[in-house]
This record gives C-alpha cells, sequence and structure tokens, in this order.
C-alpha cells in the first residue's frame, strides 16, 4: 500500500479513494509568499509567517497546505481554536498529506490533546515513514515509563503518586531528563 499520484488528472490515491492534488490555484507568487512563510516558522517568527500566508491564502484559497501552515502559526501565536479550525479544515481537504496531519497534530498537543495527536502523528508516519515531521513529533513525545509498582494497574491510586514523585525525584525539565 502507498501513495500514488497521477499527474494526469492531478490526484492522490490513497487506499483506494482519490483526492486532488494542492496545485490547483497555485501560482508562483503564492509558491514563493509559502517558501518565506516556511523560512518564518523555521526561524520561529510566527508573526511574518502568518501574515505572507494570509496573503499566500488570498491568492490559493482552497490550498490545504497553506490553510494548515497558517493554523499551525495562528496557533503558535495563540488562538488555538481557531488554529484547530483551520487545520481541521485542511485535513478534510487532503487528509492523505502527513505534513497537513503533523501540523494539526501539533495544534492538538499545544491543547493538550496528547492522545489524538499522537495518534495523527502515527498515522502521518503510516502514510509516509520518510515524513521525519512525523516521526521527530512521535520521538519528541517520548516513551511512557513502566508502573513504580508492577504488580499494581497503572491506574492504581499508589502506582499514581509513586510516579509523580519519582518524576520530581528524577528532575523532569520541560526537553528532557536532567542528570543528577
Amino acid at each position: 500500500m502507498g501513495v500514488r499520484i497521477s499527474n494526469k488528472h492531478k490526484r492522490i490515491e490513497f487506499r483506494g479513494e482519490s483526492f486532488p492534488l494542492d496545485v490547483r490555484d497555485d501560482t508562483f507568487e503564492s509558491q514563493d509568499l509559502f517558501r518565506r512563510a516556511e523560512a518564518c516558522i523555521m526561524r520561529r517568527n510566527f508573526d511574518k509567517a502568518e501574515a505572507l500566508l494570509a496573503d499566500a491564502l488570498k491568492i490559493s484559497p482552497e490550498n490545504a497546505t497553506y490553510i494548515s501552515y497558517h493554523g499551525l502559526c495562528v496557533g503558535m501565536l495563540g488562538d488555538l481554536s481557531e488554529a484547530e479550525q483551520l487545520c481541521r479544515k485542511a485535513a478534510r481537504l487532503n487528509p492523505v498529506d502527513p505534513i497537513i496531519l503533523v501540523n494539526l497534530g501539533r495544534i492538538l498537543l499545544e491543547e493538550g490533546l496528547r492522545k489524538e495527536a499522537r495518534a495523527l502523528f502515527s498515522r502521518a508516519y503510516d502514510i509516509d515513514n520518510t515524513s521525519s515531521a512525523a516521526a521527530l513529533e512521535l520521538s519528541g513525545m517520548g516513551v511512557r515509563r513502566q508502573p513504580v509498582i508492577p504488580f499494581l494497574p497503572r491506574t492504581s491510586l499508589l502506582n499514581f503518586f509513586l510516579g509523580k514523585l519519582r518524576h520530581r525525584i528524577l528532575g523532569y525539565k520541560g526537553l528532557g531528563w536532567k542528570k543528577l
């Protein structure tokens, strides 16, 4: 199973379903604006990237990739509900593009919806296992540790509080484990 792109009909075929490519309304100008916005996103300059993507969307209003990145920028600027709506709209327009699913997952992760975000990252990785963004997000979420008392269920209050204590003792600080 894989993704097959039909240039004749400008569609993507995935698991028996067919979806349009994002090339309908692309112009050189909108592609240039998108490339500049991507560079701003890499530098974490979301204000400028959001403005560039808004201009690109004026030219290509139905481009799912542009909508998805615009939603990501809006979310990183603080409006998570609007960002989720934009990213979900992009995912409806093109549900087989891994980066669109990753951007939606990033917004859901910002909202604290880890399970849904992990499912989207996994789905993006299943569609294209060369997608470094999906792999990076999955690895960044980490691996769940074993319960402190393995013969008790994970939902046990004793395991819950001992796990919190272990977490504090090991000194978790945002991005990684601190050495004692």
